[in-house]
């Protein structure tokens, strides 16, 4: 026996070797049949989507574009997000990059270095009906206009182009789970008013889980925080706009607000700042020791094992957290909750839920060394259809970002709320400035440091160094628009000399000399401040009347005219 035993251990190897060696053999020569043939025109397209559903939506729509198209075969690859933008850089660099790419995962500044030299413009196809909409409302109508977004952010100023093409349409939103709540609570769903929102809150603290420990609020991480930072206390600094809006544009810039506390219109001390600070000291308190530290999935382990009530996740993440919760516990979604008008805290600085900008979701841009750029552009139209868009976002369970692609009833929570303020706070204008508030922020959010001392420091920091930082920013600014002089120039001689493309010349003209004129204006303004900041101090913006607001409203929620598409 043995001897028997002997022998079969001896063979062992050989025979584990063999095995991988016939299954290598058997896996090359299935790839091999797999591949396609030299006659097919191979499109590739890379994501980072690893969500479930995504990879089946572009399998299935590949699949139809491919009976439409016969000798065109369709091939994803889904890169995972921690490395995707390494591995873009890597590829567009080298000129290996697929035919068409999912644009992003890298700092704005690499991403504008990549539009010119990389990516080709999708401006050609903008002003033209799709082909693919032919026999809906849209068949006559320009690209821009079948996008719910208009594919304004689609636009990217720098390169004075349309860049990208997104698919799908997004947006945050609380997740809770309903028989947990209804165990500690009591309640059916969650308050949507903050006040009795945070006393529900203070209940599950208060309830422990069987081995003694406390049950968590929510889920945390860095990442989680945000999504209600941006969501819930960013919204309060709203009112701070208009001591800032030195360009009377009714938008919100980072240079505004530094300009601002240079010349002392604004501070921490503002009740808008105050409010939103206030709401976020509140929010901390909602999550389990040690979440800052935490990464996106750790945070999100406590929801998923029930020891947590609510967590905030985006829509793309709405089917992993579904299959999370199928056969375990009941799943709720809702928005966030709103302070009343008359809270004596926040009141005053609640002008309204906050306003979801409608960027789009999987923005696709064409690379320059595509060998098929006209049939990687098509393949881009037709999932941008109406008919294929909404079937895409259906297999995602996302949002369709084409009008009148229909939204599944379920996913009506996530219909991004387009009427609402905007945050007016953002300190991260220079590189030292931002990682001096990264640093004093992430101590406030631990209660390392009190909100006087946060303010004082970064204050004196932003001021100090914040000057010659901005200096430079205005000189570079300056030197942008020595540049669009010289190309405005060069559309001008085509336009004169009558080419085929003088047509296109002259729609870009009028953009960019819009957008010189307008941003020369504000150059002007912000110089004048910074070189004089005491001559704005006293200076009285805008104030509207109760008259207006209400016009303004009334004009807002009014429908579009007849015969005009919305």
């Amino acid at each position: 026996m043995k001897k028997v035993l002997g022998q079969v251990i001896a063979r062992f190897p050989w025979v584990v070797i063999s095995a991988v060696f016939l299954w290598s053999v058997f896996s090359i020569v299935l790839r091999k049949e797999s591949e396609p043939s030299p006659e097919e025109t191979v499109i590739r397209l890379a994501h980072w989507q690893l969500e479930p559903g995504v990879r089946e939506g572009f399998t299935e729509i590949g699949a139809e574009y491919e009976k439409l198209h016969p000798g065109v075969k369709i091939i994803q690859q889904a890169i995972p997000e921690s490395t995707y933008g390494q591995w873009l850089s890597t590829q567009l660099m080298g000129g290996t990059a697929p035919d068409i790419v999912e644009v992003g995962m890298v700092d704005y500044s690499l991403l504008l270095v990549f539009y010119s030299r990389y990516l080709l413009p999708l401006s050609p196809y903008i002003t033209r009906p799709n082909p693919y909409n032919t026999g809906t409302e849209w068949e006559d109508a320009p690209l821009y206009r079948t996008f719910k977004n208009g594919m304004i952010h689609s636009f990217i100023p720098e390169i004075q182009e349309y860049m990208v093409m997104p698919l799908a349409m997004g947006s945050v939103r609380l997740f809770y789970n309903k028989t947990l709540l209804t165990e500690l609570t009591g309640l059916n769903a969650p308050p949507t008013e903050y006040r009795a929102f945070m006393e529900m809150i203070q209940v599950i603290q208060s309830k422990k889980m069987p081995n003694g420990q406390p049950y968590a609020a929510f889920s945390g991480s860095r990442y989680h925080f945000s999504r209600l930072e941006d969501s819930m206390a960013n919204p309060l600094s709203y009112g701070a706009i208009r001591k800032i809006d030195f360009n009377r544009d009714g938008r919100f810039s980072n240079n505004e607000m530094f300009l601002g506390f240079l010349c002392g219109k604004i501070d921490f001390s503002d009740p808008s700042y105050l409010a939103r600070f206030q709401m976020v000291e509140d929010l901390t308190k909602m999550f389990q020791p040690g979440w800052a530290g935490l990464s996106r999935d750790e945070g999100f382990f406590s929801f998923a094992q029930q020891r947590a009530v609510f967590t905030a996740a985006g829509i793309y993440e709405n089917s992993a957290i579904q299959s999370q919760a199928c056969g375990k516990f009941e799943l709720g979604i809702m928005d966030f909750p709103v302070p009343n008008p008359e809270d004596p805290v926040f009141g005053r600085a609640f002008e309204g839920r906050r306003y979801e900008k409608p960027e789009g979701n999987m923005p696709m841009g064409i690379v320059r060394t595509s060998r098929h750029p006209d049939v990687a552009a098509d393949f881009l139209l037709f999932l941008a259809s109406q008919k294929q868009n909404e079937k895409f976002n259906a297999l995602l369970k996302w949002i369709p970002i084409v009008k009148g692609a229909k939204i599944a009833p379920s996913l009506q929570v996530f219909e991004p709320n387009v009427k609402g303020v905007t945050s007016a706070f953002d300190p991260n204008a220079f590189g030292n400035s931002s990682v001096r508030w990264n640093q004093l922020y992430s101590l406030f959010l631990i209660h390392q440091i009190p909100y006087a001392d946060m303010s004082r420091e970064f204050t004196k920091f932003y001021l100090n160094d914040g000057r010659e930082n901005f200096r430079k920013t205005l000189q570079n600014r300056r030197r942008s628009h020595s540049q669009n002089e010289v190309l405005l120039a060069v559309l001008r001689k085509t336009i004169l000399s009558g080419a085929e493309d003088s047509a296109t010349a002259g729609n870009k003209y009028r953009t960019i000399l819009r957008r010189q004129i307008a941003d020369e204006q504000n150059l002007l303004l912000q110089e004048q401040i910074f070189a004089n900041p005491t001559s704005a101090k006293e200076e009285t913006l805008y104030k509207y009347t109760p008259e207006a607001l209400k016009n303004a409203r009334q004009r807002l929620d009014s429908p579009a005219p007849a015969g005009r598409p919305e």
